[in-house]
């Protein structure tokens, strides 16, 4: 029996910008597939559910980042007015269980779910529980500061400028893409590297002066 028809390990989240925190869940399912015999799905939505602002990461390279990340497949709902309405164990039952075939669950300790985010992670252990399936609560990443990485931490960080800390909790290197998308950040993280360079001191006299 292939590993589809098996199950799967489903990540729940939307995944923006694909930073460490979200590559720790996509290491856990790996692991619990390998143990268990099953996929790595990871499961998205076409548009932020929250609807603050622009994502950082289009549908396209959110796809492509997970996929390099460890899953198998990316599921992507359409985040219309009925999944905007729909209670958490609705969508537990309707598209956990029945469309991404779950046999475990991985989630964030913040990850929250159904209408207006009414349901976490320990409304999710009960209904896991109850269906018979595993679940993992990730805890936080964070860096070495003890900040906890999220995507809006990423983003407050790319707001201003700093580019290195935005890679810290990336884990790569920030794509010319996003850069652009913060033309102010940038430039301001220009200026504060060319302030902080030593300059040469020019010794003057009387030959330099006109």
């Amino acid at each position: 029996m292939e590993k589809r028809d098996r199950g799967a390990a489903v990540c729940l989240g939307f995944f923006d910008g694909v930073h460490l925190g979200h590559r720790a869940l996509l290491s856990a399912a790996r692991e619990i597939a390998r143990r268990e015999g099953l996929s790595v799905c990871a499961h998205t939505f076409d548009v932020p559910p929250g609807g603050k602002g622009a994502p950082l990461t289009t549908l396209e390279e959110r796809i492509a980042l997970l996929r390099e990340a460890g899953a198998d497949t990316v599921a992507v709902s359409p985040f219309d007015d009925g999944m905007r309405r729909m209670p958490g164990d609705e969508f537990f039952r309707r598209i956990v269980l029945g469309e991404l075939n779950a046999r475990h669950v991985i989630c964030g300790d913040d990850h929250r779910f159904g209408y207006r985010g009414a349901w976490g992670a320990e409304e999710l252990r009960a209904l896991c529980r109850e269906a018979g399936i595993g679940l993992t609560v990730v805890p936080p990443v964070t860096l070495p500061d003890g900040s906890r990485i999220s995507t809006t931490a990423l983003r407050a960080a790319l707001q201003a400028g700093e580019f290195a800390r935005a890679e810290e909790m990336l884990g790569r290197p920030v794509p010319d893409a996003l850069r652009h998308r913060f033309p102010s950040a940038e430039m301001l993280n220009k200026c504060r590297n060319y302030c902080l360079t030593p300059r040469k001191r020019v010794k003057y006299n009387s030959a330099n002066r006109i």
